[in-house]
């Protein structure tokens, strides 16, 4: 395909370890930088990009990983919400109120965890989706090739044909680039959708169980 060239390595390279991919740290945050200038890639160049180590089903795995996290940690903070209170009757005193405000501490700490694992999963599936949507929505590349449309002409030697040329050349080239503006469109929706989901919280500092919070 001989469509314009553009010059790729100027303007940015997006970052191919997003979670949607399955791969690397679920929790670190590495999508699409907000400033890559996709109208300068070839279309070839896009399709690859949203292709490339896209696995939205493993991903998708991973979120669900995460949520299962979640609610086992939750599942945590009640109980240790229910052992503290149970505590009050069997255990006064000064070491009976040591161990309910560390209880108390580990509780909320596992109610923070729980939530962040939560939404820790919500935007691994999230980022999930974005990649799957743009993998289906990513059009072809529509070969624009104006020398091989020449040779085959020439070679047919059908006068119409070659009558026509230029405006058979015309349309091609506008249906190239038609479709390399719709895979424009998709790699920045894409991106933003990433970004939107990629703003969590990490998980906090386990408290000391023992001494002052």
């Amino acid at each position: 395909m001989s469509e314009s060239r553009h010059d790729e390595s100027r303007h940015g390279e997006p970052s191919h370890g997003t979670a949607a991919g399955g791969g690397g740290d679920a929790g670190e945050s590495r999508v699409p930088q907000p400033d890559v200038r996709y109208e300068w890639y070839s279309h070839d160049r896009l399709k690859t990009l949203v292709d490339a180590g896209n696995d939205p089903e493993s991903a998708g795995e991973i979120g669900e990983g995460w949520r299962s996290l979640g609610r086992t940690l939750q599942q945590a903070s009640e109980q240790l919400a229910a052992s503290s209170a149970a505590s009050e009757e069997a255990w006064q005193g000064e070491a009976g109120r040591a161990l309910r405000a560390a209880l108390d501490r580990a509780t909320a700490w596992a109610g923070q965890a729980a939530a962040t694992a939560d939404a820790l999963g919500g935007a691994v599936s999230a980022q999930a989706g974005a990649a799957a949507h743009a993998r289906s929505a990513m059009p072809d590349p529509v070969s624009y090739d104006p020398g091989g449309m020449i040779r085959d002409a020439m070679g047919a030697g059908d006068l119409t044909a070659l009558a026509g040329l230029t405006d058979a050349m015309a349309q091609r080239r506008a249906e190239a680039e038609e479709a390399r503006r719709r895979a424009v469109d998709v790699l920045h929706a894409r991106d933003l959708a990433l970004r939107d989901a990629a703003g969590v919280r990490s998980f906090t500092v386990p408290p000391r169980l023992g001494g002052p919070a």
